[in-house]
């Protein structure tokens, strides 16, 4: 019973087991030859994973910087081209606001023979839409860029001329006296005027047709170290590096003009008269305030305004009251663009042209204190 209990049992497991499924010999091997290899699919390992997953991330990191720096290299060209185009329209429109000025001085030239800080040419013009000025004419403004204009025009013969120092390449006492004060006032070493004063010498001198031996330097001058033209206040830092370290505190009080120009006493400030009538402070301070009621109409005005205890210096090489160079300073704004431009202009009689234009930053366009 056991035993046949056993064999029951044992059949129930073979019953219950799967059976393996006999195998199908291909042909190669039914007909006596090897069958061939399967491609078994194994599993990819998980290094291997991660390291497929790496390399698509550095494409596509690769494939992004590409597009980007090609749209880069798109928006830069686009900016450029769009910049070059709003200087093209600033320079145009900086052209026509020193014409503007130009008409202001001749205007004026008609009107007075005096040049004072009351007349239309010294009111500047504050920040303003130039459509504005196109609409009031009647004109169409709607091509035009939104452009802001600002600027003003000052007097060069305000500050000292430099070229006064050596008219036709001879020094004159006077003129570097004056000099040697405004240096002393500001701090400046004496030995500063010294070197300039030689250096316009020299370079005036070598303007002359005939040029004659050139002038010695005053006592404890440094020799100039170049005998280029100097054309500006810039230029004279080639001098010597003493000078260059002076100009800063030199620039607000004297100019470079083409030729010598007397200081005009109606739109200087109280420094530059003190130092070149040969006054004290006080005194200069009351002919500012005196001219502010009566402006000068010749040097004698000066001489009455100062009263008998003071004695100025009134060479008409070096004061006067009348101007023939003056600055027109402008600033033209489209969008974020910001261009300024600075034209030397020159008055003589009812014709002005402008002598030399040139870039400056565009905060040097502001209206600057007046000295009055």
């Amino acid at each position: 019973m056991k035993a046949q209990r056993d064999v029951s049992a044992a059949g129930f497991l073979r019953r219950a087991a799967p059976r393996a499924r006999p195998q199908k010999l291909g042909k190669a091997r039914r007909a006596g030859g090897k069958e061939p290899r399967r491609n078994i699919a194994r599993p990819t390992p998980p290094r291997a994973r991660g390291a497929a997953l790496i390399t698509a991330l550095l494409i596509a990191a690769l494939a992004a910087v590409m597009v980007s720096g090609m749209f880069w290299h798109q928006w830069a060209a686009i900016s450029r081209e769009q910049t070059a185009k709003q200087a093209t329209q600033a320079r145009w429109i900086l052209r026509g606001a020193v014409d503007w000025a130009r008409l202001i001085l001749r205007e004026d030239a008609r009107n007075s023979s005096v040049d004072t800080l009351s007349e239309p040419w010294a009111v500047p013009l504050a920040e303003s839409r130039l459509s504005t000025f196109l609409a009031a004419r009647g004109q169409s403004t709607a091509s035009l860029p939104d452009a802001w204009l600002e600027g003003h025009i000052t007097d060069a013969q305000s500050r000292f001329n430099l070229a006064d120092l050596a008219p036709n390449g001879q020094p004159d006492p006077n003129a570097q006296a004056a000099l040697q004060r405004l240096c002393a006032t500001l701090g400046v070493a004496g030995s500063v005027a010294d070197t300039i004063a030689s250096g316009i010498a020299l370079a005036q001198a070598s303007n002359q047709p005939s040029t004659p031996a050139a002038p010695a330097s005053p006592p404890g001058a440094a020799a100039p170290s170049t005998t280029l033209p100097l054309r500006g206040l810039q230029d004279l830092a080639r001098l010597s590096p003493e000078v260059a370290q002076a100009l800063p505190a030199l620039a607000p009080y004297v100019t470079l003009l083409p030729q010598p120009t007397p200081l005009n006493a109606n739109t200087a400030d109280a420094t530059t008269l003190a130092a070149v009538l040969d006054i004290s402070a006080d005194a200069a301070a009351r002919l500012v305030q005196s001219r502010k009621t009566a402006y000068f109409r010749n040097t004698g005005d000066i001489g009455t305004a100062l009263g008998t205890q003071a004695k100025p210096n009134l060479d008409p090489m070096l004061v006067g009251v009348s101007s023939g160079f003056f600055e027109a300073t402008a600033r033209v704004r489209i969008d974020r663009f910001e261009y300024a431009e600075r034209a030397l202009i020159q008055r003589v009689g009812l014709i002005t042209q402008v002598l030399r234009m040139q870039r400056v930053p565009p905060w040097m366009a502001a209206a600057r204190p007046s000295a009055s």
